[in-house]
């Protein structure tokens, strides 16, 4: 659900929250009773204009909230079926929140506050369990925002959190059409946040910044699943036509000895026909590695010659 990710958080009506999906924006968040930022809108106008955000897009309640039951029934009440806590939310509280209303999708707020990545990293153990997602942000010491603050943090505790998280994390903080797509290569996060990073001199959403965000953010998501090493399942079958030749050499050692340390001992090579010389390189590789017992050119049911059978010798235990 919050994979490649786009929220824009601070609708102030019904028109920008039109202009918003019609970007592309995927998520807009809705902060309401705040302990210190001012609210966008009233609640009233906010439940009026959630109930008009219909899938593909999400409506978000962002909020400090620290009680379950209070975080359900204002759900409900404004009809809307995420809500961000940016409070100092007991396990309990969450547990509860799931138990009681599992169909509201919980973002728990990671708020980097100088170097404080160890506390940062004991919530998300404490949390993963009971949250969809966490979304990271930053501490202002001037006015003593947990977020919201358009400040950017140390993205390396954010990178450090996407690498740890369980779940999806979301990077906030400071975000702007300028900086979004290097922030997303440099963090690699599930998704993206801004709020006065695409706003205009008045306070409201500038349509040209808000393109340009989900423009750049877009290009950032792309550069990523470009770069993002593919994850191979270790089956005993091995498909290397998603695979350039020059990769061959150490994906076949590496994928036969992930084979043999989870006991899998035959093993199919799928290479092709085509000219027959990725099935060259496939066995003169084979030929010198110890650990193969024997092999051939399949034929019939294990794929003809476009695929090689090999026999791996037991580990010896």
């Amino acid at each position: 659900m919050f994979e490649n990710a786009i929220q824009i958080a601070g609708i102030i009506d019904q028109a920008e929250a039109y202009m918003l999906m019609a970007s592309g924006v995927g998520f807009l968040g809705f902060p309401l009773r705040l302990p210190v930022n001012k609210e966008d809108l009233g609640e009233k106008d906010a439940a009026r204009i959630i109930r008009t955000i219909k899938f593909p897009h999400h409506a978000v309640l962002i909020t400090y909230l620290e009680k379950a039951k209070d975080v359900i029934d204002f759900c409900n009440d404004l009809g809307a079926g995420i809500v961000q806590l940016h409070g100092h939310v007991k396990v309990q509280e969450l547990q509860e929140i799931k138990t009681s209303a599992p169909e509201i999708k919980i973002i728990k707020s990671l708020v980097v506050s100088g170097h404080n990545q160890d506390q940062l990293l004991s919530d998300v153990n404490q949390y993963s369990e009971f949250v969809g997602a966490f979304i990271t942000d930053t501490y202002d010491p001037t006015t003593g925002a947990s977020g919201a603050t358009g400040k950017i943090h140390d993205w390396n505790i954010s990178r450090l959190l996407v690498e740890r998280s369980p779940k999806p994390v979301i990077l906030a903080g400071g975000m702007t059409p300028g900086n979004v797509r290097g922030a997303i290569v440099a963090v690699r996060p599930a998704g993206v946040d801004t709020h006065t990073g695409v706003e205009d001199a008045n306070g409201r959403k500038d349509p040209v910044k808000v393109r340009r965000f989900v423009e750049e953010a877009k290009i950032g998501f792309k550069i990523v699943a470009d770069t993002e090493p593919v994850e191979i399942p270790i089956d005993g079958i091995l498909d290397l036509h998603t695979f350039h030749p020059k990769e061959v050499k150490e994906l076949v050692p590496d994928y036969l000895k992930a084979c043999r340390e989870k006991g899998i001992y035959s093993v199919r090579i799928i290479h092709g026909k085509g000219s027959g010389t990725l099935r060259k390189i496939v066995q003169s590789i084979l030929s010198r590695l110890p650990e193969v017992e024997s092999f051939h050119t399949a034929e019939g049911t294990g794929g003809g010659w476009g695929a090689t059978s090999v026999v791996l010798k037991h580990i010896v235990k």
